[in-house]
């Protein structure tokens, strides 16, 4: 059995000795030096991340105005509304005014350039009216206006029977239409109905070189001369049959051209082409139309 061990004695020294004299109202001393700055408590990473999103989306706009900026500088600086305003009867140069975006008006950098019209002297009437009967469409001219004379004569008559032109080119570079020289110059001369097709020479001079009858032609059938015919009868309007009728002792050919569609010609005994024309396809001779009556083209001669 082992020895009983008796409890510890009071201490020699009392533990409390050196609290006696407090009063309870002494302050608490400090936990932490004084000195110290506060410590930054941390922050929250959601609100970190919507801080750094606004500030993006600051800068994102701040860039695009600025770019917008530019942009606009640089079109107010070279958009401009241009205006030109000319009159058709005034050759002179109109000037031309500019404005910017904010409606101040500018100066003017560019110019408007307009070609002038062609100049040349209308024909004017020659000698006293001939009788229509007279005016007979011919292979060599039309009556006693011959093709091959001088223009200002020959046309000069026309206008002294027929009036005044309904249009006149003045001098042109023919394209081969009316039967011109393509490349020459012409001058296409109209009364209604008929056209007066006159080549121009490098000098200057001026030829009547060919006619065409054609209803097809502006104000044709209100004018004077609708109603020319041919030597031996032929009117526009009448009919294919009619056309071999009157030419029984010539060679009439009904025939396929590229520009006209579907043409009669009229051929002498020697097979020379005498007149020809477009011809209205109806299916039925006795009523296709005699549409125009044409001299051979002027390039058969002065080309």
């Amino acid at each position: 059995m082992s020895d009983r061990h008796e409890p510890p004695g009071p201490p020699e020294y009392d533990p409390y000795e050196s609290l006696t004299d407090l009063t309870g109202e002494e302050p608490i001393p400090a936990l932490e030096d004084p000195a110290l700055p506060p410590a930054t408590p941390p922050r929250s990473p959601l609100l970190t991340g919507l801080i750094l999103g606004l500030l993006l989306v600051v800068l994102s706009i701040a860039v695009f105005n600025l770019t917008q900026d530019d942009e606009a500088a640089e079109a107010d600086a070279t958009e401009t509304t241009v205006t030109t305003s000319a009159d058709s009867d005034d050759a002179d140069q109109q000037p031309t005014t500019t404005s910017a975006d904010d409606g101040t008006p500018a100066e003017s950098t560019s110019t408007t350039t307009t070609e002038a019209p062609i100049e040349f002297d209308p024909y004017s009437a020659v000698g006293q009216p001939l009788a229509l009967g007279d005016l007979t469409l011919q292979t060599a001219g039309i009556g006693e206006i011959r093709l091959g004379n001088d223009a200002a004569d020959a046309v000069g008559k026309l206008v002294a029977t027929l009036g005044e032109p309904t249009s006149d080119t003045g001098p042109i570079t023919a394209t081969g239409e009316y039967g011109a020289c393509e490349g020459g110059t012409v001058r296409i001369v109209k009364f209604g109905a008929l056209a007066a097709v006159v080549v121009i020479d490098d000098d200057g001079t001026e030829t009547f070189a060919g006619y065409r009858l054609d209803l097809t032609y502006d104000e044709a059938a209100t004018s004077v001369a609708v109603d020319l015919e041919t030597l031996s009868g032929l009117k526009l309007g009448y009919s294919v049959t009619q056309l071999r009728d009157i030419y029984s002792a010539f060679d009439v050919e009904i025939v396929a051209d590229s520009d006209y569609g579907r043409v009669f010609e009229l051929r002498g005994t020697s097979g020379n082409l005498l007149l020809w024309g477009p011809v209205l396809d109806s299916g039925d001779e006795g009523t296709d139309t005699i549409m125009g009556i044409y001299s051979a083209d002027a390039s058969d001669n002065f080309c």
